[in-house]
């Protein structure tokens, strides 16, 4: 029961404890100044009590003391005056006398009356005798007077006077007796209170003794309980709290005092010193182990590092020791200029940027290294940092390296320049080959044999057109020198152009075609028309070329623009349930050359169509990707950048591709170039040949030059409405003499339209740079001719 108590009084003691030592010696100073405050005032009061009783007391003794001696020589003084009354010789005297009795005994009756308030019982004796012995002086004075009138019995009166003269002197010593046993009894009176005061004065003293032994022994409770418990005791804890902090062991160091005042405080802080302390102590001997670490580091690293201090050597590893031939008792305070020869010490913009400079070595050669510096700031001064690293290898690799850079920009030169002249040398001869299979396939007396002969030549001179272009784009490619030309494209005729001629092709092989555009796709989109035709027809002529039987599906479907971008994009995918691939083939089927189909379909193809869409792709802002496995077929997807663009600028689309039959409102080519003067300038006789052959057929007058001199005399004299320039030429070339025409104010608006075989990536800027108007490669088709010439035609300029 009393335990429970005590746990039942702790927590509503620790709540009345204050939390603060200050405000806790506060209270503790406290109630020790009370407990000597109260002793004093009680002692105080008990010894101002005592003498305060003491002082009244014998002020009262003193008082009574005065009354029975005023007694005394009263009733002596009374005594006097009745002798003196018998003894007065006249009868005035006695008079006189008598009054001034009758006067004493007044006096004698007011003090007696005074000494009666004690309710003393030997006032009331001597108040009874000061009656009597008033009474006889009256009775004697009557006597006396009476005596001495004339004719008064003086016998009788003599022996009356003597009787009651007898009567009063037995008064006055029974007053006298009665005074002096009044004054006997004020004197043992006076030492019984004496006796009192000195008992009460002696409980006086020991209450205040008792008091001050209790307040002496509650001011020691109050200091063992605060100051030894509270504090003594705490700090003695935390004292050996810090003299075992050094003890072994892993344990956490735990300070056992608790409290909310300021040793509790310091207790926390100490034991988050300790904490710290043990936690620091770890950090040391890590930082040790690392140092030791980062030293054997150092000191077998391949570089050199060398420490300056004030630009003076402090320190270095075993690689620098051995690149300058020093050890450190030699290396140390040398300045670093003599390690490195005319070395600039600033540095400079970023600190650790490797430098070149010449390292002296201990017996006077120089090797080239590379230095980086990494001021330190340090307690003991700014230090310098050097890492130095051998250059002989680096400066050696360099010159390989620049030789075999010239070598193979010399040779991507001499790639560009032969890709350009075997183009350029392939195109001409084609020109003539398809242009002159054209020429005979409008010539309607051919029979079937020679029909079929003449498709025959045009598809393969297509082909091998088709292989140059991809070769060429392949160069560009690979030189980074392919550029994208996008325009507004109207996307539901560009779908429509490539979905007519893609179906055509899978009706001859009998199979299904389906074009699924999905809901939302813009109206017209930014993109190169072009290349993305070129990549659709690759994809989906590849998937009817592996197809022999079921369907084939162009899918279109709209990309959201993605976080931070505001343009969309377009999606295409292109599915097939043809022959499939395996692992291995789709490993293989985006490099160049490599065709993955078996022998008896690699017909009519070089291996080179996917690897450029892939790229073209990429260019468009995408990647090409494929999944197939065998015998179920193939799907081909990609995502492009395509904002929506504006409406469709159909003059800036014919330069791109020429209109498709029905999809062009513009009026018939050749019944605006019908009429037409115009010049061309080739020097090769075959070219000449056939383009004068297409151009007289559409009824256009056509006037040849062979070079670009003969052009200009021939302007000089004639008027043309347009010219056709071949750019490369002997004597002038098309270049040089379209500036010179441009010179002319008559000619600065003639159309100028080159008609080249150079089709290398910046021929057409080049061409348009010069000063021509357009720009056609050959082989030409007369389509693309025509409508290119009906463009640039003004009426009004027809002879």
């Amino acid at each position: 029961m009393g335990t429970f108590s005590s746990q039942r009084r702790t927590p509503w003691l620790s709540r009345l404890r204050p939390r603060s030592l200050g405000a806790q010696f506060a209270v503790a100073l406290s109630a020790m100044a009370v407990l000597i405050v109260v002793g004093g005032a009680t002692a105080f009061l008990a010894l101002f009590a005592t003498g305060d009783a003491a002082r009244r007391f014998s002020e009262e003794q003193l008082a009574r003391a005065r009354h029975t001696q005023d007694l005394q020589q009263q009733t002596r003084q009374i005594e006097r005056l009745a002798e003196r009354m018998l003894a007065a010789d006249s009868r005035e005297l006695a008079r006189q006398t008598y009054a001034r009795i009758v006067s004493e005994l007044d006096a004698l009756d007011e003090l007696t009356a005074r000494m009666a308030a004690s309710e003393d019982m030997s006032v009331l004796d001597l108040h009874q005798s000061s009656q009597l012995f008033r009474n006889s002086a009256h009775v004697l004075a009557q006597l006396r007077d009476a005596a001495a009138r004339p004719g008064a019995d003086d016998a009788s009166t003599a022996a009356a006077l003597q009787s009651y003269r007898e009567e009063m002197h037995a008064h006055a010593q029974a007053l006298a007796q009665a005074a002096r046993e009044q004054s006997e009894q004020l004197s043992r009176a006076h030492q019984a209170a004496v006796l009192r005061v000195v008992d009460a004065a002696r409980a006086s003293a020991y209450g205040v003794v008792a008091w001050l032994a209790f307040s002496l022994v509650a001011a020691w409770l109050i200091a063992r309980v605060f100051l030894g418990r509270q504090i003594i005791a705490r700090l003695q804890q935390v004292s050996r709290s810090l003299l075992s902090a050094d003890d072994p062991g892993d344990a956490q160091p735990l300070v056992a005092v608790r409290g909310d005042d300021e040793i509790g405080a310091m207790a926390r802080a100490v034991e988050q010193f300790l904490s710290d302390r043990r936690q620091l102590a770890a950090t040391r001997a890590l930082l040790e182990a690392e140092r030791l670490r980062l030293t054997a580091i150092i000191d077998n690293t391949a570089d050199s590092i060398v420490v300056l201090q004030d630009g003076r050597v402090l320190q270095l590893n075993r690689a620098a020791e051995r690149m300058f031939g020093l050890i450190p008792a030699q290396a140390a305070g040398l300045p670093g200029d003599e390690l490195l020869a005319d070395f600039d010490w600033r540095p400079g913009d970023g600190a650790g940027t490797a430098r070149d400079a010449l390292a002296r070595r201990r017996d006077g050669s120089t090797i080239p290294v590379e230095v980086s510096l990494n001021p330190v700031s340090a307690g003991a001064g700014s230090l310098l940092v050097l890492v130095i690293r051998d250059a002989t290898l680096r400066r050696q690799a360099e010159r390989h390296l620049v030789a075999a850079r010239d070598a193979a920009e010399a040779a991507r030169e001499t790639q560009a320049v032969f890709l350009a002249n075997i183009s350029h040398e392939l195109r001409t001869p084609l020109n003539g080959i398809l242009g002159f299979a054209q020429m005979l396939r409008r010539d309607g007396s051919l029979d079937e044999r020679q029909a079929r002969g003449l498709k025959i030549i045009e598809e393969c001179g297509q082909h091998l057109l088709m292989l140059i272009d991809d070769i060429l784009d392949l160069a560009r490619i690979e030189k980074a020198r392919l550029e994208l030309h996008p325009v507004d494209v109207e996307l539901a005729g560009f779908l429509q152009v490539v979905c007519e001629i893609v179906r055509i092709r899978a009706q001859e092989k009998r199979l299904e075609f389906a074009c699924e555009p999905a809901p939302g796709l813009p109206a017209a989109v930014f993109v190169d028309e072009k290349r993305l035709r070129q990549v659709l027809l690759n994809l989906l002529s590849n998937a009817i070329k592996f197809s022999d039987t079921g369907r084939v599906t162009l899918r279109v479907q709209p990309v959201r623009p993605e976080a931070g971008r505001s343009a969309g994009g377009l999606r295409f995918e292109v599915e097939d349930e043809g022959i499939g691939m395996n692992e291995a083939q789709l490993a293989r089927l985006f490099q160049p050359f490599a065709q993955v189909a078996e022998q008896k379909r690699r017909d009519g193809g070089a291996g080179l169509g996917l690897s450029i869409s892939r790229q073209l792709v990429r260019l468009m802002g995408g990647d090409l990707q494929a999944r197939s496995r065998a015998g179920q077929g193939s799907v081909f997807s990609f995502e492009i950048e395509a904002p929506a663009g504006g409406p469709m600028n159909r003059a800036e689309l014919a330069h791109v591709i020429p209109p498709e039959p029905g999809h062009d409102d513009r009026p018939d080519p050749r019944a605006v170039v019908r009429g037409a003067q115009v010049l061309l300038v080739e020097d090769n006789a075959i070219n000449r040949e056939l383009v004068v052959e297409l151009l007289s057929a559409a009824g256009i007058v056509v006037s040849v030059a062979c070079d670009g001199r003969e052009a200009l005399e021939m302007l000089d004299r004639q008027r043309f409405d347009a010219v056709l320039m071949d750019c490369l030429m002997p004597v002038m070339d098309g270049y040089t003499a379209t500036r010179a025409l441009r010179l002319r104010p008559e000619h600065r608006d003639l159309p100028v339209i080159a008609l080249t075989a150079n089709a290398m990536a910046g021929d057409r800027d080049k061409a348009l740079a010069a000063g021509m108007s357009d720009h056609i490669a050959k082989p030409v088709k007369l389509d693309t001719l025509l409508a290119t010439l009906a463009h640039w035609l003004r009426p009004a300029q027809k002879v």
